[in-house]
């Protein structure tokens, strides 16, 4: 019976946050948003002349998926990440769910954050926290930045990679990335 009801934990942990470290990670960033850590990069509203660039790691998952569709819904939007090369394509499930919903995301090229030209005037979302650290350090400050998760209802400030994760995680993040993008741009 332990069996059981662990696989069925496991499963339950790897489907709704992607592996332990994403619960663990989601927990920690749940309870410094609940006092208060992330509010400056909350739920900005893009002018309707503002660029949107969303910014994840890989460029190959959730950033590119956030571009396109952003980019269906009238906006002029871009993506990059912060620690790929230049040049690779968006990740084979990531072209499977954007087929799915009907997006493309075929031409997709990844492009790193120092490979790419930031306007003044760039909206900037990122996935997680670590990322504003992360973007600050290669791009420089001043740029306004915001947690795409913030636009998600319940706001979340923390949407994890689903490079390694199930399908069905996998889904989840890319259904979430929709959620926020769609809410950001109402």
């Amino acid at each position: 019976m332990q069996i059981k009801g662990d696989y069925l934990v496991n499963r339950l942990v790897y489907e709704r946050f992607g592996s332990k470290n994403g619960l663990v990670r989601y927990v920690k960033y749940w309870l410094l948003s609940q006092v208060g850590a992330y509010r400056r990069f909350s739920a900005y509203r893009p002018g309707s002349d503002q660029r949107v660039v969303f910014v994840c790691s890989g460029n190959i998952c959730r950033s590119p998926l956030a571009e396109v569709y952003a980019r269906s819904l009238g906006w002029e939007a871009k993506s990059c990440g912060l620690d790929c090369r230049d040049g690779f394509p968006a990740d084979p499930r990531a072209r499977e769910f954007a087929r799915g919903v009907g997006l493309d995301l075929e031409e997709h090229s990844t492009v790193n954050v120092t490979s790419f030209e930031f306007q003044a005037s760039d909206l900037v979302v990122l996935m997680e926290p670590t990322h504003i650290a992360a973007f600050e350090r290669k791009v420089g400050k001043g740029h306004t930045l915001a947690l795409a998760g913030s636009y998600c209802r319940p706001p979340t400030p923390y949407i994890h990679d689903p490079f390694n994760c199930c399908i069905e995680f996998f889904h989840r993040c890319e259904h979430q990335i929709m959620e926020a993008v769609r809410r950001m741009c109402d």
